[in-house]
């Protein structure tokens, strides 16, 4: 690091202070909304930042704690996607040495606009866990003779798990509001509003992944599925109740059960 070049910490306290501004810029006051933008333009001359990296402070990046030692089954990937498309998020699997296990391990990662991929996370790690369990049941009875399969039960769990995530990822859908409402109608200005804050959210998303390094993901083939697994996977699925509570900011806490 060059002596003219401020440290990481520094630069994020300066970014705070040009959100601070930005925010007073716009106050009914027009002297002190004059005089907080010019100080949110010097400070960008100063430190040599645009509006854009400014902006792009706002998306954060996490990562689950479950991690497989192999690729992430289809199943978990699946989930981690309707998670992602729920909450306006974007869901990406990071394979890399883990000190703590001592080998190469791939989990989730949700990139997002701060809070909602902390949300997106929350909610992955608790249906996951739900949908392991499931899995792990569905294939005891396989094993037992309880269900039939012409499959193995590795290969019928997996089956079931994809129509488990199929049936919830309907219950994620909708706890999220999608502005179809008529703007006359009460509220149906605020859901425009959602529609036009969520666009921004996923050009900001794609502008900061376009300066990451990212494979390909590896698509799967059709699969012939196990009819009996599907119709259980589905049912297993719609019983898991996902209350209402998680707004656009993130205020209230997603509850399942």
């Amino acid at each position: 690091m060059t002596d003219n070049q401020p440290s990481e910490s520094k630069l994020e306290r300066v970014i705070r202070k040009i959100k601070r501004c930005l925010a007073l810029s716009k106050s009914s006051n027009e002297n002190e909304a004059a005089t907080a933008m010019r100080q949110a333009q010097a400070l960008m001359r100063e430190y040599r930042l645009t509006e854009l990296d400014v902006q792009l402070s706002d998306v954060g990046v996490v990562q689950s704690e479950s991690a497989r030692a192999n690729r992430r089954p289809t199943w978990d990937r699946q989930l981690g996607a309707v998670v992602a498309r729920a909450f306006g998020v974007r869901s990406l699997s990071l394979n890399h040495w883990c000190e703590k296990t001592k080998r190469r391990v791939e989990r989730a990662v949700f990139v997002g606009v701060i809070p909602s991929q902390q949300i997106a996370l929350y909610a992955y790690e608790a249906l996951l866990t739900k949908l392991t369990l499931a899995r792990s049941d569905y294939m005891s009875g396989v094993r037992s003779g309880r269900h039939r399969s012409p499959y193995s039960p590795e290969t019928a769990g997996n089956h079931f798990a994809l129509a488990w995530v199929h049936a919830v990822s309907g219950k994620l859908q909708d706890l999220v509001p999608r502005g179809e409402e008529d703007p006359s109608a009460p509220g149906g200005s605020g859901s425009h509003e959602l529609i036009a804050a969520e666009s921004k959210g996923t050009e900001l998303i794609d502008q900061y992944l376009s300066s990451k390094e990212i494979g390909k993901q590896r698509r799967s083939g059709p699969l012939e599925m196990d009819m009996n697994a599907q119709v259980a996977g589905m049912l297993a699925g719609r019983s898991v109740q996902i209350n209402h509570g998680v707004t656009a900011g993130g205020q209230d806490q997603l509850q399942l059960s």
